[in-house]
């Protein structure tokens, strides 16, 4: 049962590196049938936008890994968010994941209080609803020990718990742990896992969460909605809430809290775009919203419903056995809408009820017409009776549309009266009641409203319009209009006329009738169709009065008298320069009636003017039929009318006028009006009279006759030389003008004020009593003698065109243009020269614009002639405005100062003149050109040349006076143009960089060898080594013996010295182009990291380096050698550290037979619980028991590893201590006393003795602890086993006292421990001893204490924790061995289970001690690493002693 959670994880990311391209590539199989379809199985998760809570890098900050992990480079990194590439944020938790190139999302670290309670979310939006199979999280780190797995059913839906994995499930979640359900529980439970808790692996540890695993019905997802439901989700989020730690977190230490944060590499979700069986693709819809792409006629996002017209049956989930196709709705063709019906569906087995039937159908099929409608043909659309209401009995109509109507209604719906009735209502039509003169036809069948003739109005068209009168039932217009010549629409029918006709009928001759042809050849009045007929008097003159009546003419055609052919004609009527003509078919003896009104002339102003009627013309039209033998008149009648009382002529009409017209019918002008237009007749308008009073008006004309010296049209005006104001209308109002010669006046309408209006030229004024612009005198004497205005003379040095150019008495001029002056302008102003009588204004006054910075004598003293000014010294040029040649620099008051120019740098001896800067020789520079330009050198006649430095390698382009430049670290060469030995060219940084480290090593070791051997070729030029003549006591050739000893020793320091003074100086000067390197390649502004991270390690080597430098300067410079310095205790130090070296191996082979005793135990418990798992009885606890196994095996896999780890570090150490021990031994056999003084002082003599006992006491010290500390947990574990085995023990009492026996042999191998812990204290003991011996035999009066104190303490202590564990192990076993004997004779009894619980639960006084030395351990730790340091420390200085032996010369290497 452990190994499901793995095989379910494996599955998983087998779907996840091998995806489904499509569930069912088709919504429908070959036949056209529906078949469920899904879309493909995908990483959900993969590209999305992921929010995460909190992210490492706001602020910038710090943080470590955990020893172990893999991939770690280094300890300690950076993480800033503003850094591309030192981010981590949420962007990396759904792209591409690469096991070689590992990006992921990180928290702040424990530093930023990122532990329980406070919690980081992880929020992913999928778009839309996913069907999820699996949610997989890869940690980049330890994975969390708790953290839980929520997820959204809907957008912006409540949360919901999906998975929980806790160490602690009941603590931090109040959740029982539990991996799988019974059938018939909820299955929409979150489980809650320990499985994924463990803080093991460090790094890339995984996160397999099935939604289905351990939930019944997953084998019939199909038919489950309560799974289906419960793997659809549409965000998801992941909630970390408590980092798995080692317990060192409580020491609060930065370091230890910036190794705890939470990293994520990868987050997958696996599953499939939520369709329910109907879309076989998901994609954006038309709002970028990503949706399924539905078939089976469905719709939604999720396809979750029918389309609006497939609702026949209701929506189902796509299945294997059934697609669940949405049917159509059977609506007749008739509609496109409808709603699922489930009583429909229930009682016929098709829920698709019609919504919105058209053709104005109804029904659930819309397989009726509606109520009040019809159809004849049962495919055809129903049309709706439209029964009128009011006119209709009912409003069905039948299958034709007919309706039954009311008495006096009609018409297929009834919606109409019948003839003569109108007002159709409830109670059925009115008759009309029309005036039949005035109307036509009937009345409005709806409004009763009769049909008025043109001039009638009227409800019942009873009065005839504004404008018109005579209601007359003949008249087609109702009314004849008014006449009265347009002026007036108000008129009457005149009382006071009959009706008379006017008759020709030729029975007593032509009776004054005429007839012409064209040619005026006057014919007989019978003739042709040419003819034209002129009236006679009774029919001329006016005939106002037969407005509106008949002319008609009795026309006889001669021939055979047939009618059978008609004949078209023209008949003219002509009269006062009008002719109305109208075109006629008429037959022989056929009357033609001619109306006299405007209908016939077209006009609405001309109404049959008969007033002048002349003649009336007869003509063919020969286009339009033969010709007839001849036509004649056989009658004219023309009805007119007389005064009289007989029979009332009503269509004469009697105008009312308006105002200014008089008359019958308004033809005149009332007195005191006139024509608009002069003889305009009687048509024109009246208007008033307009002569102002001053004569009369003609009222045809509208001519005035003027008195009273006016004149005008209207008398409007006076007459010329008179002024004032005609229109008061009186005879004076017109004055004779006082101006001179009678010239025209006019007055002021202010004041009144007179003025001339045309003075005589050159005069101007009110009275013509001034001199005009330009002009000067006085021509009316007012300031003495009369002079005539005479014009000014300027010289041509005034605008012609502007005002007040002189004086207009004297005629001097005042507004001297082109900068003269004088009287006339006949000169220039002051500060401009020229000539001011020139013709040309260019060529008149100029300015004299003398330069106020280089003239003597300010801007306008220059010559009226020349205009030169007056000059400074040095300053030349008409305005002084520039230096003379060889000069420059012009300044107020001083003139200008010499170039200068150097006779060798310059190309000639002028200058800029205004900077001064000289014309200089190539390469040369400075305002004398007495320099080289930067990056030239060579200073001569010729200029400088370039020094050509290069740009990479030097560090300025200036070179030396010798061309040689100076170059940047790492080049070399006259123009910095090579690499530097132990350097190689970069092109991509474009500098030479250094090699690695191991090349600088090999170089420094090869200089500090050059260096040495130079010295040696020093010495060798001089006397031999061997040479008894001349002794150096610095070399050691004093005489050999202790007496020389202080001598020896006093020169020797001197040299050390001398020589730490210059290693320290090169170091230093090293350190400084270390820095130089790292400033230029920009380490402090993210340079490249490994060269950085290189330099730095450079950097701290150089640090430590000059450190020990000071060190041993100050060590040799306090050092006083005594004279008591015996030559044989050297051996006796050698003797001491092999033996230190044989107690470490036996420390070593001590930890080692503890660590095979512990392996002995765990495998002791594992054959007991082999045991009790073959036993049949104990099936259920079997799976169990093999995860405590399992436990246990790891344990004693970690434990014995530990333990061979430390055994083989102690090993190596030890070995490592005696070998150099060894070697000192050797080389210090080779070696007197002065010369070990003189080479080898800072190793010895310095206080690393003690340092070095001590660091290593503390290294065995934590070894014990740590080996304490397994033990003590392989005992806690053995006594979680004994538990469950003693619950377990209700049947067998034999499997319990074997667990008691195994515990009893956990407790004997924790006294082994306490045993091996007091062989350690006789260990420390025994280095105490050794290193006191040590201190005396170095003379060290002030050496610190033994620190093996505090290790007898911390073992005291663990020793007594131990023993607590032990006595109360004891105890439960007693108490075990008690409750199992019981059980033998009767049933466990719940009060004794649940106290051995509770004690058994208890926290110890173990666990609280175990806390304390895991606080130890922590400290422990950090020395340690201080003792690793001073390891190296003393191999450097073994290998200087090395290379000191190998530098000195074979002849001096046996000095004695």
């Amino acid at each position: 049962m452990a190994q499901v959670p793995c095989l379910c994880v494996l599955a998983l990311l087998s779907l996840r590196l091998h995806p489904a391209t499509a569930g069912m590539d088709s919504c429908y199989d070959p036949q056209g049938r529906a078949q469920r379809c899904m879309p493909a199985f995908e990483n959900a998760a993969f590209g999305r936008e992921v929010w995460a809570t909190n992210t490492c890098g706001s602020p910038p900050e710090d943080y470590c890994l955990q020893m172990g992990a893999r991939h770690a480079t280094k300890l300690c990194h950076h993480c800033d968010a503003r850094d591309p590439l030192l981010h981590h944020n949420a962007t990396y938790l759904t792209d591409f994941h690469s096991q070689e190139e590992s990006t992921w999302w990180q928290s702040q670290s424990m530093a930023f209080r990122i532990q329980h309670p406070n919690s980081v979310n992880i929020t992913l939006h999928l778009g839309k609803s996913y069907e999820i199979t699996y949610v997989r999280l890869k940690f980049h780190t330890s994975r969390p020990e708790s953290f839980a797995i929520y997820k959204r059913s809907r957008v912006n839906g409540p949360w919901i718990p999906y998975q929980y994995y806790s160490a602690s499930c009941g603590k931090t979640y109040g959740k029982q742990e539990r991996q799988y359900l019974r059938p018939g529980e909820d299955e929409q439970v979150a489980f809650c896992a320990e499985e994924f808790s463990d803080i093991s692996p460090l790094s890339g540890g995984n996160v397999a969460f099935s939604t289905l695993e351990g939930r019944p019905s997953a084998y019939s997802f199909d038919k489950s909605p309560v799974l289906q439901e419960w793997v659809t989700g549409t965000d998801l989020l992941i909630s970390l809430n408590r980092l798995n730690t080692f317990g060192d977190d409580i020491f609060k230490d930065p370091k230890v809290l910036q190794s705890y944060y939470y990293a994520i590499s990868d987050f997958s979700v696996g599953g499939r775009c939520k369709c329910n069986g109907h879309a076989n693709e998901c994609a954006p819809n038309e709002v970028g919203q990503l949706a399924c792409r539905c078939q089976h006629n469905t719709t939604g996002v999720d396809c979750e419903q029918c389309q609006a017209f497939y609702q026949d049956r209701p929506w189902a989930r796509g299945t294997a056995e059934s697609a669940n196709e949405c049917l159509s709705c059977n609506c007749s063709g008739r509609s496109v809408e409808c709603f699922y019906d489930w009583e429909l569906y229930r009682h016929t087995g098709h829920g698709g009820h019609c919504l919105k039937c058209q053709d104005n159908t109804d029904g659930p099929h819309c397989e009726r017409c509606q109520q009040n409608y019809y159809r004849w043909d049962g495919q055809m659309a129903c049309q709706p009776c439209n029964c009128n209401a009011a006119g209709s009995l009912r409003l069905q109509c039948d299958n034709s549309g007919a309706c039954d109507c009311k008495a006096s209604v009609t018409g297929w719906k009834c919606e109409r009266c019948r003839a003569g009735f109108h007002s159709l209502s409830e109670g059925g039509c009115r008759p009309c009641a029309c005036d039949p003169a005035g109307s036509v036809g009937t009345c409005d069948p709806n409004s009763g409203r009769c049909f008025c003739k043109e001039k009638v109005e009227g409800y019942l068209c009873n009065r005839c319009q504004p404008g018109s009168f005579n209601l007359q039932p003949h008249n087609p217009a109702g009314c004849t209009s008014c006449f009265c010549y347009g002026h007036s629409t108000v008129c009457t029918a005149a009382t006071q006329y009959e009706v008379h006709h006017i008759r020709s009928d030729f029975s007593q001759g032509p009776e004054g009738w005429r007839a012409e042809v064209p040619g005026a050849k006057e014919v007989q009045v019978s003739w042709t169709l040419l003819s034209s007929f002129h009236l006679p008097e009774k029919f001329l003159h006016d005939q106002r009065l037969s407005y509106g009546q008949l002319l008609s003419l009795l026309l006889r055609v001669e021939g055979n008298g047939s009618r059978s052919s008609p004949f078209p004609i023209r008949l003219v009527l002509e009269g006062d320069g009008i002719a109305v003509s109208v075109n006629l078919w008429v037959w022989a003896l056929d009357q033609v009636a001619l109306k006299c009104n405007r209908e016939v002339k077209g006009r609405e102003d001309l109404a049959c003017k008969l007033s002048r009627a002349g003649a009336v013309c007869v003509q063919r039209l020969a286009q339009w039929g033969p010709d007839p033998d001849g036509v004649s008149l056989s009658e004219v009648q023309l009805t007119s009318a007389r005064p009289g009382h007989s029979l009332p002529a009503q269509w004469v009409e009697e105008c009312i006028c308006p105002q200014g017209y008089t008359g019958q019918f308004c033809e005149s002008c009332a007195p005191g009006y006139k024509r608009e237009i002069p003889l305009g007749g009687p048509f024109t308008s009246c208007i008033p009279c307009t002569c102002n009073q001053h004569g009369s008006c003609d009222p045809n004309t509208g001519h005035c006759q003027c008195l009273h010296h006016t004149e005008g049209p209207s008398c409007e005006r006076c007459a010329i030389g008179f002024h004032g104001n005609p229109f008061v209308g009186h005879s004076d109002d017109c004055q004779p003008c006082p101006c001179p010669g009678q010239s025209p006046c006019t007055a002021i309408p202010e004041s009144g004020e007179l003025v001339c209006t045309h003075c005589p030229q050159g005069q101007r004024g009110r009275r013509c009593e001034l001199c005009d612009d330009g002009f000067f005198g006085d021509p009316l004497g007012r300031n003495g003698p009369a002079h005539p205005c005479s014009p000014c003379q300027c010289n041509g040095n005034v605008d012609p065109n502007a005002v007040g150019n002189c004086d207009p008495v004297s005629g001097q001029c005042l507004r001297c243009l082109y900068n003269t002056s004088g009287e006339h302008c006949e000169k220039c102003r002051e500060g401009f020269y020229g000539s001011a009588l020139a013709r040309s204004p260019a060529r008149k006054c100029a300015p004299c614009e003398c330069n106020p910075v280089g003239s003597a004598h300010g801007l306008e003293a220059c010559d009226p002639l020349t205009g030169q000014c007056t000059c400074l010294p040095h300053v030349t040029g008409r305005d002084c405005s520039r230096c003379q040649p060889g000069f420059y620099d012009l300044q107020p008051g001083t003139g200008c100062k010499s170039c200068e120019c150097h006779l060798v740098g310059s190309q000639d001896s002028q200058c800029h003149p205004l900077t001064g800067q000289c014309p200089c020789q190539p390469g040369v520079e400075g305002q004398s050109c007495d320099r080289c330009q930067p990056g030239f050198f060579g200073f001569s006649v010729k200029g400088c040349r370039a020094c050509n430095c290069s740009p990479l390698g030097a560090i300025t382009p200036q070179c030396h006076e010798n061309s040689t430049c100076v170059c940047r670290r790492g080049f070399v060469g006259y123009k910095c143009d090579q690499c530097e030995v132990n350097f190689f060219y970069a092109p991509e940084r474009s500098l030479c960089q250094e090699c690695p480290v191991c090349y600088s090593l090999v170089k420094d070791e090869a200089d500090k060898l050059k260096a040495k051997l130079q010295q040696m070729e020093a010495w060798l030029q001089k006397p031999d080594c061997s040479s008894p003549q001349t002794r150096y006591p610095a070399r050691g050739e004093e005489p050999q013996g202790d007496q020389g000893l202080p001598v020896l020793l006093a020169d020797a320091k001197a040299l050390f010295l001398e020589q730490v003074a210059q290693l320290e100086g090169s170091v230093g000067t090293e350190w400084g182009r270390l820095r130089n390197i790292s400033g230029t390649v920009g380490c402090a502004s993210g340079g490249d990291e490994k060269t950085c991270i290189l330099l730095s390690e450079i950097s701290a080597v150089l640090q430590s380096t000059q450190r020990e430098l000071q060190q041993a300067a100050a060590t040799l410079a306090t050092m006083v050698p005594g004279s008591h310095w015996q030559p044989t205790s050297w051996s006796r130090l050698a003797l001491e550290s092999r033996a230190l070296a044989a107690s470490h191996g036996d420390a070593a082979a001590e930890l080692e037979s503890v660590a095979r005793r512990a392996l002995l135990a765990s495998n002791t418990s594992y054959a007991l619980l082999q045991s009790i798992v073959e036993d049949s009885a104990s099936l259920e606890r079997r799976t169990e028991l093999e995860d405590r196994y399992q436990e246990i095996q790891r344990a004693q896999e970690e434990l014995a590893a530990g333990m061979l780890e430390v055994a083989a570090e102690a090993k190596r150490t030890f070995a490592s201590i005696r070998q150099a021990n060894a070697d000192m031994a050797k080389n210090l056999s080779k070696l007197d006393a002065p010369q070990l003084v003189g080479r080898g002082k800072r190793m010895f003599v310095r206080q690393k003795g003690q340092a070095t006992v001590s660091r290593k006491l503390v290294i065995v010290r934590d070894r014990m602890i740590v080996d304490a500390q397994k033990k003590i947990k392989q005992a806690e574990r053995m006594l979680g086993n004994t538990v469950s085995v003693s619950t377990a023990a209700k049947k067998t009492v034999k499997e319990a006292e074997q667990v008691a026996r195994e515990s009893s042999k956990v407790c004997k191998a924790g006294r082994d421990a306490i045993h091996g812990i007091a062989h350690m204290r006789l260990i420390c003991w025994h280095w105490q001893q050794e290193s006191a011996i040590r201190f005396v035999i170095l003379g060290v009066a002030n050496a610190p204490p033994c620190l093996c104190w505090k290790v007898r303490t911390g073992m005291s202590e663990a020793k007594k924790s131990l023993r607590e564990a032990q006595s109360s192990l004891e105890m439960d076993i007693e108490i075990l061995n008690n409750l199992l004997s019981s059980l033998g004779k009767n049933p466990p009894r719940r009060l004794q289970l649940d106290r051995l619980w509770l004690r058994l639960a208890r926290p110890r006084a173990l666990e609280r001690k175990l806390s304390h030395l895991q606080w130890e351990a922590e400290q422990q730790r950090q020395k340690i690493q201080a003792f690793e340091s001073d390891l190296q420390e003393i191999r450097a200085d073994k290998q200087n002693l090395e290379e000191v032996l190998q530098s000195l010369p074979e002849g001096c290497s046996s000095w004695q």
